[in-house]
């Protein structure tokens, strides 16, 4: 059986959306629906109920995402889960091709097409249609939050951290990685997920990010249970060219004059290997990522676990 777990928060039409589209996808399969829902104050918990849906309500008013993820696993019956966010459709068919992938080439978990598409006051403005730029079956170099994975594998690595407001699916790739799971991308359809253009952040909304800050809440919750090496391992870009920032900053307290010229020079290798790499945008990012990782290290803290049956 599939346990489809949906996780959301003042979703409404989106959410009723994301179940009428799990209906669907599954309708010739054994599953069963689970809606977590993070404090809404809205009808989205009525909506998954009248839906057929076992709805939990979460204790901690200020979540994350892993959260809800942990308790829907928790009280999941199947052997397959499906994590969706209450802003995704699932596609038809997709299912019934993860399970056959997973039985003939023994993966463990299987990630698809991913297409977003973008909303400002409520039009579609644009679409990214291929979101992870899959076009061939392989090994996931990463996923986000739509994912169907075996029961046993999640629980065997530990689950889905709770602590960290962003960057939790790469958090746990990297402990799946380490326990020798196998997550694989096949070019299927998958999901269309909705999401809304944020505007009129500033300059400390961009740096300071959800996403942002996430990084290094996602490190303390991998070393927390031990497994910082395994993350650093898994965004070994990353952290490579944050330990050659921190150099040129050093290089340039010790040195002055003659390290920033040496800055200068390691900056501008970054910045040509990323071009070369057509990811010339990223060296932005890891200016970002800089300023933000301190932060999100600082900003950790833990969430409570606790949730009720609705």
């Amino acid at each position: 059986m599939i346990s489809v777990i949906v996780i959301g928060k003042n979703e409404g039409e989106r959410l009723t959306a994301c179940l009428e589209s799990v209906q669907e996808a599954l309708s010739v399969l054994a599953h069963e629906v689970l809606y977590v829902d993070s404090c809404s104050t809205d009808d989205s918990m009525a909506r998954a109920k009248a839906m057929g849906a076992r709805c939990y309500l979460l204790a901690q008013t200020r979540t994350t995402a892993g959260l809800g993820r942990f308790v829907g696993a928790r009280e999941a019956r199947g052997e397959y889960l499906l994590f969706l966010d209450g802003d995704m459709r699932l596609c038809p068919g997709f299912a019934e091709r993860a399970l056959m992938a997973m039985a003939a080439r023994g993966y463990d978990g299987v990630c698809g097409i991913r297409e977003d598409v973008y909303l400002r006051g409520g039009r579609v403005v644009s679409r990214r249609e291929n979101y992870y730029g899959c076009t061939q079956e392989r090994i996931a170099p990463e996923f986000g939050g739509a994912l169907m994975i075996r029961a046993e594998a999640l629980e065997g690595c530990g689950g889905w951290s709770t602590d960290t407001i962003a960057c939790e699916e790469a958090e746990l790739h990297a402990r799946l990685n380490d326990a020798g799971c196998r997550i694989a991308e096949i070019p299927v359809p998958m999901i269309v997920h909705t999401d809304t253009l944020r505007e009129g952040r500033g300059v400390l909304g961009v740096l300071f990010s959800r996403r942002r800050l996430g990084e290094g809440q996602a490190f303390r919750c991998a070393a927390a249970k031990g497994k910082a090496k395994a993350y650093m391992l898994h965004e070994k870009k990353k952290f490579l060219f944050y330990a050659l920032d921190i150099l040129c900053l050093l290089l340039v307290l010790l040195l002055h004059g003659a390290g920033w010229a040496v800055c200068l020079l390691i900056q501008s290798m970054q910045l040509g290997f990323l071009i070369a790499r057509g990811r010339g945008r990223a060296f932005v990012s890891q200016k970002l990522f800089f300023f933000a990782f301190p932060l999100g290290l600082c900003t950790y803290r833990v969430r409570s676990r606790a949730y009720a049956a609705v």
